[in-house]
């Protein structure tokens, strides 16, 4: 980013950045959660070589629009975006703070800012030194801004927006009590290419209570351990999506499925998790950590404690009682520690294993739907329901 005149990059000010207009360094607000150990405070000099070190690191490069010239970001870009910041608190048009850690006085840790559009309006921004990552510090660094906006800045509405697929940052926004807005198409450009992104919004009005995200717990049975999946879990959840047995019962599954549309499938996942309607463990083998399988936990988002179970195994694990335990795991974690009331499995009337699961599980048929389900090859199936004693 080349550096220009101080003229040619101060707009002309609204009237909330003409009231939050403060001379650099000097009256940059010092924000404070001292229970969280984090600390807010204006860039400064020696912060140089550690921005440098951010803008470099390959998350920063995939997910932010920090330059990367020949020879990559340089102590002289990093220089110029601090003459940016000044120029931002000097004329109110963007407020930005470096994070710090208490324990770690004047160390850099990240950015955080405050992007004025006018009449009451400010997006935010942020980003984190990688060795600073992990520890909620921009949870807590965008609760504190969050708070000086609203109270002390005198603004409205906050807006965040990112790539999609920038889970971390979505997950600190959240955390923060933003609401998710959905996903529009071609929202941002980045280096040169217009990209689908998030949006996400906040307002004075809002409680600031964190947003519901569901995490699945870690659970545990002797050869199984239930958990999040992750991308390395791809290839097995291909291999078990293009089984011929899973095509035919789970009719919604791609045909021709690939490891695109497992990815996908792990997106998906997380998307249900992030929006607070489902729960997904991926079955694995507690000694080699092996997929070998998945039960879902949805329903979350309606009026009452009820919820469905869902299952479908890897062809290497059926047989062996593997998806059964899976299921007993999830519906004892449903009834003793999420105070699910009822509990649902739907299953083909076909589909003798599955059925043979849900009773193995303690499920009881309660009821069908006739010609309810549709099948792999273009038939229809009853769809037996089976609920918790």
């Amino acid at each position: 980013m080349a550096a220009l005149p101080d003229s040619a990059l101060a707009p002309a000010p609204s009237p909330d950045a003409a009231r939050n207009a403060r001379s650099f360094p000097d009256q940059v607000p010092v924000l404070v959660d001292r229970a969280a150990g984090v600390l807010l405070r204006a860039h400064q000099p020696s912060d140089l070589p550690r921005i440098v070190e951010q803008c470099r690191d390959p998350d920063s490069v995939r997910f932010t629009t920090a330059p990367v010239p020949d020879g990559g970001y340089s102590l002289a870009d990093a220089e110029a975006y601090l003459r940016l910041v000044a120029i931002g608190w000097r004329t109110g048009s963007q407020l930005s703070w470096a994070v710090e850690r208490n324990e770690r006085p004047g160390v850099f840790c990240g950015s955080i800012d405050l992007r004025l559009e006018g009449n009451g309006l400010a997006e935010v921004g942020y980003g984190l030194h990688p060795a600073a990552r992990g520890r909620r510090l921009m949870s807590t660094a965008l609760r504190l801004v969050r708070d000086h906006a609203f109270d002390a800045a005198g603004l409205q509405t906050l807006r965040w927006q990112a790539m999609e697929g920038n889970w971390p940052s979505r997950r600190v926004a959240a955390q923060a009590g933003f609401r998710f807005e959905g996903r529009v198409r071609r929202l941002l450009v980045h280096r040169g290419e217009w990209l689908d992104g998030w949006v996400a919004t906040l307002t004075a009005e809002d409680s600031r209570t964190p947003a519901p995200w569901l995490d699945p717990p870690v659970l545990s049975s002797g050869a199984l351990r239930l958990r999040p999946f992750t991308e390395t879990d791809a290839d097995r959840v291909a291999e078990a999506s293009a089984d011929l047995r899973t095509q035919h019962w789970l009719v919604s599954l791609p045909r021709r499925y690939g490891r695109a549309d497992a990815l996908a499938y792990l997106e998906q996942v997380r998307e249900l998790g992030a929006t607070g309607l489902a729960y997904t463990w991926c079955v694995a083998d507690a000694t080699d950590d092996r997929c070998l399988g998945a039960v879902s936990l949805d329903g979350f988002g309606g009026y009452s404690r009820r919820a469905e179970i869902g299952y479908w195994s890897h062809p290497a694990a059926r047989g062996r009682g593997v998806t059964t335990e899976a299921v007993r795991l999830v519906t004892a974690h449903a009834e003793s520690r999420l105070r699910v009331e009822s509990l649902l499995i739907r299953v083909a009337a076909g589909n003798a294993a599955s059925r043979q699961v849900a009773t193995a599980a303690g499920y009881r048929r309660v009821g069908v739907l006739p010609g309810a389900e549709p099948l792999g090859d273009g038939s229809r199936d009853d769809l037996v329901l089976y609920a918790r004693p």
